[in-house]
Order: C-alpha cells, then sequence, then structure tokens
C-alpha cells in the first residue's frame, strides 16, 4: 500500500508539472520597463550631429569700416565621453552686405576647424575639456567703387590654430556650457580675384572666440541649441601694400538641433 501510494504522489506531481509547463509556454514573456522601453541618454555624450542656421552683426575695419547683418548655416559633429578623448569638427558659413560711409561691400566667409583634446569629467553632470587644434577662413571682401576708386574683391585666406577650452553642466532636459578659443594665426595670405596667380603674405595676428551654448531637450535624444557667440579675428597688416591692420567683430547666435546618435 505505501508503494501505491508513493507511485500514485509521484504521477501527481508528474501530471501537475507537465501541466504548469504547458500553460507557460502558450504565455508571452513580460519585460520589464528598462528592457522595453528605447535608451534615452540622461546624460547626453558620445556622437552627436548639430546643423542649424546663423545670424551675425558684421563689423569690418579695414579702413573705413564696414558693417551690417549677416546669415549662414553651421554645422558639427562631435565626440564627447567622460575621461575619454574628446574630437569635434566644426564648419560655419556667412555672407552678406555690409555698408560703410563711403561704399559698400559683398562678405562671403566660410571657415572650417577640427580640435581634439581629453574630457574630464569633475562632477557627476559637469565636466570640463582642453583642446587643440587647426582651422582655416576663407574671407571675400567685395567692395563696391565709389569717387575714382574702382570696385575691387578681396581675397583672404587665414591659416590659424586653436587652443580652447569646453565645459558645461547638465541638468535632466538641459544643458548649458562656455566655449573658449585662442586663435593665432600662422600664415595670411591676401589676393585680387583679376589676378589670382598673385598672393601676398600678411602678418600674422592672434584672435579669440566664445561660446555660451543653452540646449534643451525636447524629445528624447534630440535637442534644440541656442548659442550667443563673440568672434575677433585681426587680420595682419602689408607692408609692401601699404595695408593697415584690419580687424574683423562678429556678435551673433547660432540656432541649431542637435541629435545624439
Amino acid at each position: 500500500m505505501q508503494i501505491q501510494n508513493k507511485n500514485t504522489c509521484l504521477s501527481f506531481f508528474t501530471l501537475l508539472m507537465l501541466s504548469i509547463s504547458a500553460f507557460a509556454s502558450g504565455q508571452d514573456i513580460i519585460k520589464p520597463p528598462s528592457e522595453t522601453l528605447e535608451t534615452i541618454k540622461e546624460n547626453p555624450q558620445g556622437w552627436s550631429l548639430d546643423l542649424g542656421g546663423t545670424y551675425t552683426w558684421m563689423s569690418f575695419t579695414t579702413p573705413p569700416t564696414y558693417s551690417g547683418s549677416t546669415g549662414g548655416i553651421q554645422g558639427k559633429v562631435t565626440y564627447q565621453e567622460p575621461w575619454a578623448f574628446f574630437g569635434q569638427a566644426r564648419s560655419f558659413y556667412n555672407l552678406g552686405n555690409l555698408s560703410s560711409s563711403l561704399n559698400q561691400t559683398s562678405l562671403h566667409e566660410w571657415y572650417t576647424e577640427l580640435v581634439g583634446g581629453y574630457c574630464f569629467s569633475i562632477l557627476k553632470n559637469w565636466s570640463i575639456t582642453p583642446y587643440a587644434g587647426l582651422g582655416i577662413d576663407f574671407l571675400h571682401d567685395h567692395h563696391t567703387s565709389y569717387s575714382t576708386i574702382d570696385s575691387i574683391n578681396l581675397r583672404y585666406s587665414i591659416y590659424y590654430a586653436i587652443a580652447g577650452f569646453d565645459t558645461h553642466y547638465t541638468w535632466t532636459n538641459w544643458m548649458l556650457g562656455l566655449q573658449v578659443d585662442c586663435i593665432p594665426t600662422f600664415n595670411q595670405y591676401l589676393n585680387v580675384a583679376s589676378q589670382p596667380q598673385i598672393s601676398w603674405v600678411l602678418e600674422n595676428t592672434t584672435g579669440i572666440a566664445a561660446r555660451i551654448p543653452l540646449s534643451y531637450r525636447f524629445v528624447k535624444n534630440y535637442w534644440l541649441e541656442l548659442t550667443p557667440y563673440y568672434r575677433w579675428l585681426p587680420i595682419g597688416s602689408s607692408q609692401i601694400l601699404g595695408l593697415p591692420d584690419r580687424t574683423l567683430n562678429q556678435w551673433g547666435a547660432f540656432l541649431t538641433f542637435r541629435f545624439f546618435i
């Protein structure tokens, strides 16, 4: 009788396990929210892409002094992780008409910069990144004629080094930063569009640039970024041509969409 009871219990237990197994196999396994929701980067890092427009109030002292509003586009690719290598490629294009007391000039500017450094994550949401790199600025300055002076199209090619830093603080859906650059030039050339085969060497100078990016995450890994900026770029003199030092002052703002991959 004891053996029969044991066999009966064993048969019942086996039947129960088979029933539970059959029921479970027909059900979907519910994953926890952390596995089903798309990943959102709480502290934005890694690769990011920026694209947007620019507005600039520009003052160009040649002399005389030309000033006015310009507009353009900006693109930027960045890689940044805490306690890791930092790299950024950025490019800007500006154009507009500037006026002086004598005449006008049509200004076209395109400059590209490539920098690299290291990101120090001082606190959980705050980092500072010193960097260095190179840049090139192509500036076309087309003066209209006035009095007995004919119109002339001047073309500047400015090659420079960059030494600067980026620091920013992040919280929930906001990010505030500061970027400062020192811009020492190592080659400056000037030629005239009507004589492209001739270039004059200008003296080297040092400029500065500062940007204050403010970003807001409006959905997932997409950010809207507003960046007021100032850039001061002196252009060297030429004793051969009798040209004095000239200064390019730029105040403006970038409005870009930023996506973290």
